[in-house]
């Protein structure tokens, strides 16, 4: 039998929880001489979970191409969703991937080993937070990630944590493997300040699972949550402000308000993060689809941790605001304050930077694209066209097939996790794990009732994606099978 070539997605490894079940998306790509990949499961002891096969991976060609395989196969990647019981002795086995070819024969690759089990919310209470200047002020817990800052951006936003008008907070740093430089910058700019407690990750996580690191180090103690970025400004009355909307909406589980863009100067770019936005927050079929709530704008309630930890495990290119904001609403609720709280700072070190919404230009450019699937499909089977327009093609097919992974993976998790009323039954059944995804998402495009802009403008675009990819994957079909130029080896590389 021909040696194969498959590469697994990297990510951290999956976290054992005892008080939730585990939802864990695994992806990757596999390609063989003369075949092509029929099927793929992930086995976990005697449990086996399908993935979805034939998605479009162009970031496998290069690797294919270099290990002898020509012509590359595109449709070589799959996708699935495995859920662990929790509790379960399963953290303890192997995981593994069985992968079926076309000419019938079966493989089994070692996938990502499980890391044991994980904190739970409230486990690690730092002895430091255990002041009570005052009893009936309630106390703050801001998780702040931080990697490789700015030095005069992290001063600037410290400086504004410290001039809080909230009286009871402590700040939970951490650093996702900063060098010794920017560690010490970390370090100076808040020594001898018993609030900050700084701890440094041996390696890099990536945000999502480094705030999720940052949440599980939350003191019992806390009543209430603000997420931190380390490069923006919050306005002095911030945290007082997020609190008191809290107060007064009992049912709302987390508060966030606007904020205002500014360059790293603290130039103005506009008076609004969300220019001329329809958004909704009111609604886990619309927030699931599209999120409005940014992380450094908000506040929640520490008691929202038992839902969100752990994470879905999920790779590098997922977003913790997302997902705590679609905990907050099945929960209870989100509350929005219309004043700006935080200045965002732009620059070009941002994990997601500020985009103007263009409305209608947006909407035209993603409708030109739908009735031009068939022929970027077609262009795109030519490796010359792939070269040359590599980044559009990675924004229209593979970033929407990522996020596809992360909603379903969200989707699982809140429906195992918590009680959906019809909304939130409706906005997981969009993303369920199983076939016809592209047919659901248009259905969901298509829905009379109101959503916004923002789940409509997600909703074309991601089903936009799915078209041009299947067009892409039936025209790959009709292409040769790849012949090996010289002796192929395995490409490994880790679960995500």
């Amino acid at each position: 039998m021909p040696p194969s070539l498959i590469h697994l997605d990297p990510g951290p490894q999956p976290h054992a929880a005892s008080h939730h079940d585990l939802v864990w998306a695994f992806s990757g790509w596999a390609c063989r001489e003369g075949c092509r990949l029929h099927a793929a499961d992930l086995r976990v002891g005697d449990a086996r979970f399908p993935a979805h096969t034939g998605a479009i991976r162009l970031d496998a060609e290069t690797a294919q191409l270099r290990h002898g395989l020509a012509p590359a196969v595109l449709d070589c990647g799959f996708w699935g969703v495995a859920v662990l019981p929790a509790g379960g002795f399963w953290h303890s086995l192997q995981p593994v991937m069985l992968l079926e070819w076309s000419d019938g024969t079966w493989e089994e690759w070692p996938a990502r080993a499980f890391a044991g089990p994980g904190p739970s919310p409230g486990a690690i209470v730092d002895t430091s937070a255990d002041r009570k200047p005052a009893e009936d002020i309630p106390l703050v817990a801001i998780a702040m990630a931080t990697y490789q800052p700015d030095p005069p951006l992290f001063q600037a936003q410290i400086a504004s944590i410290r001039n809080q008008t909230h009286g009871r907070w402590i700040c939970l740093i951490e650093d996702d493997g900063s060098d010794d430089a920017h560690w010490a910058v970390i370090t100076a700019a808040i020594a001898g300040d018993e609030r900050f407690l700084a701890r440094r990750n041996t390696t890099n996580l990536g945000f999502y699972h480094n705030f999720e690191r940052a949440l599980t180090r939350v003191p019992a103690e806390a009543a209430f949550v603000a997420l931190a970025d380390q490069d923006d400004r919050w306005a002095p009355e911030k945290l007082s402000v997020l609190v008191g909307v809290l107060a007064g909406r009992p049912d709302a589980m987390l508060a966030f308000s606007n904020m205002t863009v500014v360059d790293r100067n603290g130039r103005l770019l506009s008076e609004t993060f969300w220019p001329g936005l329809d958004s909704r927050h009111d609604s886990l079929d619309a927030l699931l689809m599209a999120n409005v709530v940014t992380g450094c704008a908000c506040l929640f309630r520490a008691s929202l941790l038992q839902l969100a930890l752990p994470f879905p495990a999920l790779g590098r290119l997922a977003y913790h605001d997302h997902w705590i904001a679609c905990c907050a609403t099945v929960a209870g609720g989100i509350a929005y304050e219309p004043r700006s709280l935080a200045g965002y700072v732009q620059h070009g070190g941002n994990s997601l930077g500020y985009r103007r919404r263009p409305g209608l230009r947006l909407a035209s450019r993603i409708a030109a694209c739908l009735l031009l699937s068939p022929a970027i499909a077609l262009a795109g089977q030519l490796a010359m066209v792939r070269r040359r327009l590599a980044q559009p093609l990675k924004l229209l097919v593979s970033l929407p097939d990522t996020e596809l992974v992360c909603r379903t993976a969200f989707a699982e998790t809140l429906r195992r996790r918590a009680t959906l009323d019809d909304d939130g039954r409706r906005a997981v059944s969009t993303f369920a794990p199983g076939p016809r995804i592209g047919l659901r998402l248009l259905a969901a495009l298509l829905r009379p009732d109101r959503r916004g802009k923002a789940f409509r403008g997600v909703a074309a675009r991601l089903f936009t994606g799915r078209v041009i990819a299947h067009l892409m994957s039936l025209l790959a079909r009709l292409r040769p099978l790849p012949a090996a130029r010289r002796s192929v080896t395995g490409e490994r590389g880790h679960a995500g």
